[in-house]
C-alpha cells in the first residue's frame, strides 16, 4: 500500500498528465547508496577455491554441493519413501550423511583446521595418525574420496616447509638426493638443519595420578609425547581411564581362578584335619571307656575275694554288662 501524501503536494490532474503517473512520481523512492553485489554460487566458490591447486583429476558431482566443500569421503545425499504400518501414505523423504565439525591440528600447515567431516573420516584420521598422514596418502581412492575442499588443502600442505623437508629427507634415503644439495634447498626454505622434530605446539591435557591405574602409566606417557612432525602422531589426546586390555583382563580372571583354587585347597585341608580330629578323639573315648570298665571289674574281683583271671578279664572285656 503507497504511503499517504498530504493534499498540497499532489499537482491537481490536467488534462495532459493521467493521475496515476503523477501518484507513482511522487511514491518514487529515491537513494544514492549503491546496490548489493550478489552472494557468489557454489560454482564460483569453487572455481575460487581450486584457482591455484592443480586440477583435480575426479569428475565433481553437481548433486550434493556441499560435499565440494568438506571431507565428505565420497558420502552422497539418500533419497526414500516413507511408508506408514497402518495407512499407505507413501511421502518423500531424505537422509544426510553424518557430518561433524571439527577443529584438526596440522603440523605441516602449523595452525588448526577447521573443516566440515564425515564420522568415517573422523576414525580414519585417528587410524592413520593424524590429518597430514591422512591428506598426503598416494592411494586412488583416498585421492578420490578428498574432493575438491581436501584436494586443495592436501596442496597447500605439500607447499609446506615441513613437508618440503620430509620429502627432502626421503630423496635422500633413497639416494635421488644429495646431502649438500638437501642442505642448500633447506636453506632455501629457510631452515639450515634437515628435519627438525617439532616442539608441542598445545598443552596436553594432564590426567590426576589416582584416576589412572598403573598398568597404563607407560602408555599414557609414550602416547601423549610429541615425536615427530608428521607420521605415527595422534591427532587428539587419547583418555585410557577406565579402558583395560585383552591381556589384563585374561590376567585378571587368572588371578581371580587362583584365589578361587587356593579358597578351595584350605577348605578341603581344614575339612581333613577337622576329619582327624573328631577320628582321634572317637579312640581317645573309646580307650577311656574300655579302662573305666577294666577297674570297675578289677573292683569286683576284689570284693569277692580273688584276683581276676585272665579268662574273667577276657570275658569282662567281652561283655562290659555288670551288675552291682
Amino acid at each position: 500500500m503507497p504511503p499517504r501524501i498530504p493534499c498540497s503536494l499532489v499537482p491537481r490532474p490536467t488534462t495532459t498528465t493521467p493521475p496515476s503517473t503523477l501518484l507513482l512520481a511522487a511514491c518514487r523512492a529515491f537513494t544514492t547508496s549503491t546496490p548489493l553485489e550478489g552472494k557468489h554460487s557454489s560454482k564460483q566458490k569453487l572455481d575460487q577455491l581450486l584457482a591455484k591447486a592443480p586440477p583435480y583429476p575426479y569428475p565433481i558431482k553437481t548433486t550434493f554441493k556441499q560435499s565440494w566443500f568438506g571431507l565428505y569421503a565420497s558420502k552422497h545425499v539418500q533419497f526414500g519413501n516413507n511408508i506408514p504400518n497402518k495407512k499407505y501414505i507413501i511421502t518423500r523423504r531424505r537422509w544426510y550423511p553424518n557430518i561433524k565439525h571439527k577443529k584438526l591440528w596440522s603440523f605441516g600447515l602449523g595452525e588448526w583446521v577447521t573443516c566440515k567431516l564425515a564420522t568415517s573420516v573422523l576414525r580414519t584420521i585417528d587410524k592413520v595418525g593424524g590429518l597430514d598422514n591422512y591428506l598426503l596418502s598416494e592411494k586412488p581412492a583416498r585421492l578420490k574420496e578428498l574432493g575438491p575442499w581436501g584436494w586443495e588443502l592436501r596442496y597447500r600442505l605439500q607447499c609446506s616447509k615441513t613437508v618440503q623437508r620430509k620429502y627432502n629427507e626421503e630423496r635422500l634415503k633413497m639416494g635421488l638426493i644429495t646431502k649438500e644439495k638437501m642442505i642448500d634447498e633447506n636453506i632455501k626454505l629457510g631452515v639450515a638443519q634437515g628435519v627438525q622434530e617439532a616442539l608441542p605446539t598445545y598443552k596436553q591435557r594432564r590426567v590426576k595420578r589416582k584416576d589412572m591405574p598403573k598398568s597404563f602409566a607407560e602408555r599414557w606417557k609414550n602416547t601423549a609425547e610429541v615425536n615427530k612432525v608428521l607420521f605415527g602422531e595422534p591427532w587428539r589426546t587419547r583418555r585410557y581411564v577406565g579402558r583395560e586390555t585383552a591381556g589384563e583382563r585374561k590376567a585378571k580372571t587368572e588371578a581371580e581362578q587362583a584365589r578361587v583354587r587356593r579358597a578351595e585347597a584350605v577348605m578341603a585341608r581344614r575339612k581333613k584335619e577337622n576329619q582327624e580330629r573328631k577320628r582321634i578323639e572317637k579312640e581317645e573315648k573309646k580307650r577311656e571307656e574300655e579302662e573305666h570298665l577294666l577297674k570297675l571289674a578289677e573292683a569286683q574281683a576284689a570284693r569277692r575275694g580273688g584276683a581276676p583271671t585272665s579268662a574273667t578279664t577276657n570275658a569282662s572285656s567281652s561283655n562290659p554288662t555288670v551288675s552291682v
